[in-house]
């Protein structure tokens, strides 16, 4: 896409993929961070952003200004590579008693989708959509693996807004014993 679409020049790409590799040291930094406050609502937010604020999206139809083309690879640098440092501390969290097993699990199912998207994404360049596909795809794919996510806030959602009751204690030590456990949970 950049030499053939945008127009770049072979020997400038190098410099285009430093700029993604910056956006990615940014966002891995930001979301990193802000993860540790919020981290579903970060990685949800990461994970549209790499959607629906322009970066896929607009890739298509801007890339063929060198311009925007470049702001927009470093944008996605920015928001798709920033997933990966809140997704496993994530995964390590829900992982409750196997957070190395979640951790490594989580790195394999970046590798696996990164494979399989990109071999899906090569596939298109020999269709229609020509050197757009890829975008296309990624598009889709990262839409796709918002749903999951939304899906996670939901039932997340619907715990936190449950009202916990509790019954009267039959005597002082019972009632401590039940905010202690009311505490812990």
């Amino acid at each position: 896409m950049l030499t053939e679409r945008t127009g770049i020049s072979e020997g400038a790409v190098p410099l285009v993929l430093v700029g993604f590799g910056v956006g990615a040291l940014l966002g891995t930094n930001i979301t990193g961070r802000l993860g540790d406050r919020k981290p579903l609502a970060t990685f949800i937010t990461t994970s549209v952003a790499s959607v629906l604020v322009l970066v896929l999206l607009l890739l298509i139809p801007l890339s063929t200004s060198p311009v925007a083309t470049v702001v927009l690879v470093v944008l996605l640098g920015v928001t798709g590579l920033g997933i990966t440092s809140i997704a496993t501390p994530l995964a390590v969290r829900f992982g409750h008693s196997s957070p190395a097993l979640a951790a490594a699990l989580t790195v394999s199912a970046f590798n696996m989708g990164i494979a399989l998207v990109s071999w899906l994404a090569g596939t298109t360049l020999d269709t229609s959509l020509d050197v757009t596909g890829p975008e296309v795809v990624g598009a889709v794919m990262a839409g796709l693996g918002v749903i999951p996510l939304l899906v996670l806030a939901a039932i997340r959602a619907t715990r936190t807004a449950v009202p916990q009751v509790s019954l009267p204690a039959a005597d002082e030590e019972t009632s401590h014993k039940a905010q202690a456990r009311r505490v812990a949970a």
